[in-house]
């Protein structure tokens, strides 16, 4: 299974046990203050990423490894006075049930959460975008995938054309390239 699949499986998990008015999300990776207010928008708020791995193995063609995850909590102001912070607190406590003994529903979880450490991210430029920030991270041994033989790699499309959309800047035009890649012939 790819890391993406499995990251799909713990954000469908954590938005099956949490409450409906917390939006849970997968997310490339660890926030700066420009994503930090893009996000907020869809706050009380849950983005999982996968942060990396380690101690990949090999066995029979299976691969394996200690995934690295993170939770990361982002909560505002709401009406009738529910302060950011206590709204991130309550989803911390909900998030501290939910993740140890967890396999998320997969046969790929080969143990259980570990490491599991909470840390509050909040920082005066945090707190100057108007919301609360939380990471919960642990690791957890997984099954990766299984490695292709000569036979299904060669039935792999190549790799001939790399699209690329980005911003540049807020609520500029996306920047579009094509690149075509020279190719190999047999």
């Amino acid at each position: 299974m790819s890391l993406e699949l499995l990251r799909t499986a713990v954000v469908d998990k954590i938005d099956e046990l949490t409450p409906d008015a917390v939006h849970c999300d997968s997310h490339g990776g660890r926030f700066d203050l420009n994503e930090l207010k893009r996000v907020s928008a869809k706050a009380p708020a849950v983005y999982v990423a996968t942060l990396g791995f380690s101690n990949l193995k090999e066995s029979s063609g299976t691969y394996e490894a200690t995934v690295a995850w993170g939770a990361f909590i982002v909560a505002k102001d709401q009406p009738k006075k529910v302060k950011r912070d206590q709204v991130a607190l309550s989803i911390v406590d909900m998030l501290s049930l939910i993740i140890p003994g967890n396999n998320w529903d997969l046969e790929e979880t080969l143990g259980s959460p570990e490491r599991i450490q909470s840390d509050n991210l909040f920082s005066a430029l945090v707190d100057k975008a108007g919301v609360a920030m939380w990471a919960i991270t642990w690791r957890q041994h997984m099954q990766l995938g299984q490695a292709m033989t000569e036979d299904e790699l060669a039935t792999l499309d190549l790799f001939k054309t790399f699209d690329a959309k980005f911003p540049i800047a807020d609520k500029a035009p996306v920047a579009e390239d094509e690149v075509n890649l020279p190719q190999e012939v047999e």
